[in-house]
């Protein structure tokens, strides 16, 4: 009950923000926390319990981010993991780095280009329930710590100081936690899968809290994995598509 009350007041929260900002353009991360590790679970039926690999994925906003017309976002991920596979729970965690860039239009003496960059650390743990060809991963939880720097920063808190713009604009940190669940089957030569998650992106020393979800669709063949994502930051950056890959290297 506590927590629907706190996602309920979060809603509230997040809707007052941008009525009481009225038409001054509302700006955050450029990088939402949401999923930035795609993590490779084998079945428990595989030989396989200890996988490591690298990956990569781009991510690109799909309407305009922030909810401002005509601008954009998008940034490049690499990150490092490792997963292990028990019977009836896994676990998985990795590191993280990025580069990105956000199109400014709003703020017509700020327009232009923002590059940015950062890093963090993320972590899952997964209640697994292991059948013949299939592994259901009915509950999860996801925590992610990020780090965000550059002109993208820089030109938030300039412009909030001389109050053109509010929203995330002294942080450069946040922290995501979400509920996860998912499943995995064998079919032909390789392996298919669909994660799901929902949850909140916090911010250090700063107020607002946004509610997040994603979906990841995946294919495994060999040591390979390749995925397409969409995430959405509900009243934040909004909605996002990224491309992936995997690769297993022990």
């Amino acid at each position: 009950m506590r927590k629907i009350i706190h996602l309920i007041a979060i809603l509230v929260g997040c809707v007052l923000i941008f009525s009481l900002a009225g038409c001054t353009p509302y700006y955050a991360f450029g990088n939402a926390g949401i999923e930035p590790i795609a993590f490779t679970k084998s079945l428990y039926a595989d030989s396989i319990k200890v996988s490591t690999y690298i990956g990569g994925k781009f991510t690109h906003s799909i309407d305009s981010a922030y909810y401002h017309r005509g601008e954009t976002n998008y940034f490049g991920q690499f990150y490092w993991a490792q997963t292990h596979i028990e019977k009836h729970f896994n676990y998985s965690y990795g590191a993280f780095g990025y580069i990105g860039s956000y199109k400014v239009l709003e703020v017509e003496s700020y327009a232009g280009k923002k590059p940015y960059y950062g890093g963090g650390l993320s972590g899952e743990v997964n209640y697994n329930v292991p059948l013949k060809t299939i592994d259901l991963r009915f509950i999860g939880v996801k925590g992610t710590l990020l780090y965000e720097n550059g002109e993208f920063t820089g030109f938030r808190r300039i412009a909030s100081q001389q109050q053109l713009i509010t929203g995330v604009t002294a942080s450069r940190y946040s922290y995501n936690i979400s509920m996860t669940q998912g499943f995995d089957f064998n079919v032909d030569k390789g392996r298919f899968g669909v994660d799901i998650s929902s949850g909140i992106t916090y911010f250090l020393n700063d107020k607002p809290e946004f509610l997040t979800s994603s979906i990841n669709i995946h294919y495994t063949y060999k040591h390979c994995t390749a995925y397409i994502q969409n995430t959405n930051s509900f009243l934040g950056i909004g909605s996002e598509f990224a491309v992936g890959l995997n690769y297993r290297i022990k």
